[in-house]
């Protein structure tokens, strides 16, 4: 059944979920089966950035019960009419917005206690106008983009142990069907793979904090970038919880828009950084059914637009 955390806490606090008699006696408890499946569904982060990388997920260390899953559909619109060319901010070309919508669908799957899949693809459809002499005057483009394949494997349960929930994830990145070089470019368009380490713990009954820090790395020439992903969950009432998102990229490359030996068709070899901060609402529509509505705003970075943007995400759980 697909609950939200503050759902699980309740179980605690009414005894469904002894966690000292659990812990003390090595038994598996639901109740972490119960949060990941809440947590994750809603975890589709809005923190992407048109011509670079659509919007990422981040990832979890709570996983299901095993032969579980959830189904996630998401949508998110991000626009900018300000970016940074190098350190400099300024306006876009011609004071025209950066616009993007993107489809997500996505999957996870926990094949054990300790193993879970997880695969996310989607479409998406950009709008730019430009000036003179800048490649695309007036056009969109639209078209699949990149898929992502992970498997994580938990190391630590916060709740058989006292340490907190410790998980390594690996995944592969398969570029999308989109041409690239473009301002307005639906991604970097580079085959891949990414490795990271999640840390989460639940804090008492109505706040949670999750942390994740890995490593991509994407062929044609596309330099390798450091992210990291943070969240921290309230337990507010009866069926809502809100969460807190921060997130952080930095690339290794010394390429500026605008700067020597830069030119349109080099936009995914850029150095491309930047800082993040979003909010979410989670809401438990039904047994199975969970809706969450976010919004994110890119604060400041280097060689990416100024993004703002906001969506929703349904998830459906199954199995169990």
């Amino acid at each position: 059944m697909l609950v939200s955390p503050h759902r699980i806490q309740k179980q605690r606090a009414a005894g469904d979920c002894p966690f000292e008699a659990n812990r003390r006696n090595g038994a598996r408890l639901d109740v972490h089966s119960n949060m990941n499946k809440a947590l994750s569904s809603g975890l589709l982060a809005v923190v992407g950035s048109i011509g670079v990388l659509p919007a990422q997920a981040q990832n979890s260390a709570w996983l299901g019960e095993p032969g579980t899953g959830y189904l996630s559909l998401s949508y998110v619109h991000q626009s900018a009419d300000e970016f940074y060319a190098g350190t400099t901010k300024m306006p876009t070309p011609q004071n025209e917005d950066l616009r993007q919508g993107t489809v997500w669908a996505s999957a996870n799957y926990f094949l054990s206690d300790a193993v879970a899949l997880d695969l996310r693809s989607g479409w998406a459809k950009s709008e730019f106008t430009t000036g003179p002499g800048i490649p695309t005057s007036s056009d969109s483009f639209s078209g699949l983009i990149d898929t992502y394949l992970g498997v994580t494997w938990r190391l630590t349960d916060e709740w058989t142990s006292n340490a907190p929930s410790i998980a390594l994830r690996a995944g592969t990145i398969l570029a999308g069907d989109y041409d690239t070089g473009h301002i307005n470019a639906l991604g970097d368009g580079g085959d891949g793979y990414e490795a990271s380490v999640i840390v989460a713990k639940f804090l008492g009954e109505n706040l949670g904090v999750s942390a994740e820090v890995g490593r991509r790395d994407r062929n044609d020439d596309i330099p390798t970038s450091t992210f990291v992903n943070a969240m921290l969950v309230w337990l507010v009432g009866d069926k809502l919880s809100l969460g807190l998102d921060y997130e952080i990229v930095d690339t290794e490359s010394s390429l500026d828009i605008g700067g020597e030996g830069f030119t349109p068709p080099k936009f995914p070899q850029v150095q491309e950084e930047w800082r993040t901060v979003g909010g979410r609402l989670y809401y438990d529509v039904g047994e199975n059914l969970t809706m969450t509505m976010f919004y994110s705003k890119r604060l400041t970075g280097r060689n990416t637009p100024l993004l703002g943007a906001y969506g929703a995400t349904f998830s459906y759980s199954f199995g169990g």
